[in-house]
C-alpha cells in the first residue's frame, strides 16, 4: 500500500481525485447538451478521462494487489476509448462528418477493443501487458508491467490518431483561416496534455517510472474540449454547417490557396478533376479556370460558369479563392436548340418572303395582261354564255390569293416595335377604306389606347370588316366593342349574318378552311397577326346571331 501520508502520494491523489470530479461533473454537463455537433465525444470523453482518473486514484491508495488489480481492469477499457473518441470530435469538429461512417468508427474501435481483451488476459500470453505486480517507488506502491507487442503497437496507434486528429484541426485553420484562429488554438492546446503526459509515462524522465499521468491530462484535454465546444460555439452552425453544405452541393466546389495549388475539393469537383488533383497547381489541373476565361466552358461533355471569390484574412491578405462551377448544361442545350429553330424559322421565312415575292411579281404580271384581254374581249363582242365574266372573276380571285399569300408570309412576323393605337379610330379608318356597300359601323363601349403594330392591327381589322361583308351580305351591320379591364382591352367585330357553326369554330382560322367559297386566308392572317402581338383569338356568336371574334390580351398603353 502507498504511504498515504506521504506528500508525493498526497499531490497525485489530490491531482487524480480533482481530475475525476471534474471529468465526471463537466461530462454529466455535457450529455445533457449533446445535441451541440460533437458534443456526445466531448461528454463520452471526459467521463472516460474522469472514471479512469478515480480508478488511478483507487490504484494508488489499494491495500491489496487485487484491488490494485481490479482497478487497473477497469480503467483499460475507458483509456482505450479515449484516442477513438479524440479522433471522432476532430473529424465531427472539422466538419468532416461523412467521414465518420459506421464501418470506419468500428474499424476506428476494433483495435482499441482487441487491446482491451488482450490486457484483461495478459497473465497467460503477455501480449499487451508483461508481469503485472506491485512495485514499490518511493511512498508509492504501484503495479508495475511492461509493455507486449500488441500494447505496444496500440500505444503507437494511440499517438496516431492523436497526431491525426491535430493536423484535422491544422487543415481546419488553413481552410478558414483567422477567423476560427481561437478556437483551433484551444483545440491545439489541449492537445498537448496527453500527448506530453504519454511521453512522461512511458519513458522513464522523473523519479517514479511506473506512475500515469495519462488519466488527468485526459481530463484537461477534455476541459479544451468541453470549452472550444460549449463556451466558444465554433460549431454552432459556423464551420460544420458550412462545410456540410459545401459537400452536399451538387455544383463544383474548388478552393485553391495564396501559392496557386488546390488545397481543398467537394465530392462534385472530385468528380471531373484528377485523383491526385489537391495539392497539384491549379493552372496545371485546370488551366482555364481562371477569372476573365470567357463562360462557359467545356468539362467533360458538361458546360460549367465559374463564380470565382478570394478569400482573405481579416487583415486583407490574400489566403486563396474559392471557385464555384455552375453546370449549365441543359442551360445551354436549350440555347443552342433555341438558336438552331429560331435559324430554322428565319430560313422558312426566308424562303416564305422569297415565295411571296415570286407570287407578287410573277404572277400579277401575266394576270394582268389575261385581266386586260378578257376586258378588251367582253368590250369587242357579246358574251352570250358569260365565259368572260367568269374569266373575270375567276381573275379576280387570284389577285385576292395574291395579296392574301403576300399578307399572309409578314403576318406572323415578331413584333419588335409597338405604336400607340386608337382602336376608335383605327375601326373607323379601316371602314372607311372599304366598300362596305350598304353595311354599317357601329361601335360600342369608347376608345382605349393600345400598344400594337399599327400596320397589322389595320390589317386584321380590315380582315374581319371583310370577311363579315363577303359572308353576311352587302348589307350586313357590323358591331365592334372595346372594353377596358384595367391594362388590359379586347376587341370584338360581330355581325348579323348567318354566324359560324359551333363545330367551325376553332378551325375557321386555319389556312384554306373557308365557309363561303373565299380564299380561306383572310382569318388565318388575323389569327397570324394576333399570335405575334401574343394576344388571342376566339369565335363566339354575336348578340345578332351571327359571327363574332373577339380579341383578348391587348395592353394598354396608359397602364
Amino acid at each position: 500500500m502507498s504511504d498515504l501520508g506521504a506528500l508525493p502520494v498526497q499531490a497525485y491523489l489530490t491531482a487524480c481525485l480533482l481530475a475525476g470530479g471534474i471529468g465526471l461533473w463537466l461530462g454529466r454537463v455535457a450529455w445533457r447538451e449533446r445535441d451541440e455537433p460533437g458534443g456526445i465525444e466531448v461528454a463520452l470523453y471526459l467521463l472516460c478521462g474522469g472514471g479512469a482518473s478515480l480508478l488511478y486514484a483507487l490504484q494508488v491508495a489499494a491495500s491489496g494487489e487485487v484491488a490494485m488489480t481490479v482497478a487497473l481492469n477497469l480503467s483499460t477499457p475507458l483509456l482505450g476509448a479515449l484516442p477513438v473518441l479524440w479522433i471522432l470530435f476532430a473529424l465531427a469538429f472539422t466538419g468532416r462528418d461523412r467521414w465518420r461512417t459506421e464501418n470506419r468508427i468500428v474499424a476506428l474501435a476494433t483495435p482499441a477493443f482487441v487491446w482491451v481483451l488482450l490486457a484483461w488476459s495478459s497473465g497467460t500470453h503477455g501480449l499487451a501487458r508483461r508481469s503485472v505486480t506491485p512495485v514499490t517507488d518511493g511512498p508509492f506502491t504501484l503495479l508495475g508491467y511492461g509493455l507486449g507487442p500488441a500494447g505496444g503497437l496500440f500505444v503507437l496507434l494511440g499517438y496516431a490518431l492523436c497526431v491525426a486528429g491535430a493536423f484535422l484541426v491544422v487543415d481546419l485553420y488553413e481552410r478558414t483561416g483567422n477567423r476560427y484562429r481561437l478556437q483551433t488554438f484551444v483545440v491545439l492546446l489541449g492537445t498537448l496534455f496527453p500527448f506530453l503526459a504519454g511521453i512522461a509515462t512511458f519513458v522513464d524522465v522523473g523519479s517514479y517510472a511506473n506512475l500515469s499521468w495519462l488519466p488527468t491530462a485526459f481530463v484537461i484535454h477534455g476541459v479544451f474540449l468541453y470549452g472550444t465546444v460549449f463556451w466558444l460555439g465554433t460549431l454552432d452552425a459556423a464551420v460544420v454547417a458550412r462545410d456540410t453544405a459545401v459537400e452536399v452541393m451538387q455544383d463544383p466546389v474548388i478552393v485553391s490557396g495564396s501559392d496557386g495549388r488546390i488545397r481543398d475539393l467537394n465530392p462534385a469537383a472530385e468528380a471531373i478533376l484528377p485523383p491526385d488533383a489537391v495539392g497539384s497547381s491549379l493552372s496545371e489541373v485546370f488551366p482555364r479556370l481562371e477569372v476573365g476565361v470567357e463562360h462557359p466552358i467545356a468539362i467533360g461533355g458538361r458546360q460549367f460558369d465559374i463564380q470565382e471569390n478570394p478569400i482573405t484574412d481579416p487583415r486583407g491578405t490574400d489566403r486563396g479563392h474559392v471557385f464555384l462551377l455552375r453546370d449549365v448544361t441543359a442551360r445551354e442545350e436549350r440555347q443552342a436548340e433555341l438558336e438552331r429553330r429560331e435559324a430554322e424559322l428565319e430560313r422558312q421565312n426566308e424562303r416564305l418572303e422569297e415565295f411571296a415575292g415570286v407570287v407578287s411579281h410573277d404572277l400579277r404580271n401575266p394576270l394582268a395582261a389575261a385581266s386586260a384581254g378578257v376586258e378588251l374581249a367582253r368590250q369587242r363582242g357579246d358574251d352570250p354564255d358569260g365565259a368572260l365574266e367568269r374569266a373575270a372573276n375567276a381573275h379576280e380571285r387570284m389577285d385576292d390569293m395574291i395579296e392574301g399569300l403576300l399578307a399572309l408570309a409578314t403576318a406572323g412576323e415578331t413584333v419588335d416595335e409597338l405604336d400607340r393605337v386608337s382602336l376608335d379610330g383605327t375601326v373607323r379608318r379601316v371602314w372607311s377604306r372599304l366598300e362596305t356597300a350598304e353595311a354599317t359601323l357601329t361601335v360600342e363601349g369608347g376608345d382605349a389606347t393600345v400598344l400594337a403594330d399599327r400596320d397589322r392591327l389595320e390589317q386584321l381589322v380590315s380582315n374581319l370588316f371583310r370577311n363579315a361583308v363577303d359572308h353576311a351580305g352587302e348589307d350586313v351591320a357590323v358591331t365592334v366593342t372595346i372594353e377596358a379591364d384595367g391594362d388590359r382591352v379586347a376587341l370584338a367585330v360581330g355581325d348579323d349574318g348567318p354566324g359560324v357553326p359551333a363545330a367551325e369554330r376553332e378551325r375557321v382560322t386555319e389556312r384554306g378552311v373557308s365557309l363561303g367559297g373565299g380564299t380561306g386566308l383572310g382569318l388565318a392572317i388575323v389569327g397570324d397577326i394576333v399570335e405575334a402581338h401574343g394576344w388571342s383569338l376566339s369565335v363566339a356568336e354575336s348578340d345578332a346571331g351571327g359571327a363574332e371574334f373577339v380579341i383578348e390580351g391587348m395592353e394598354a398603353a396608359d397602364a
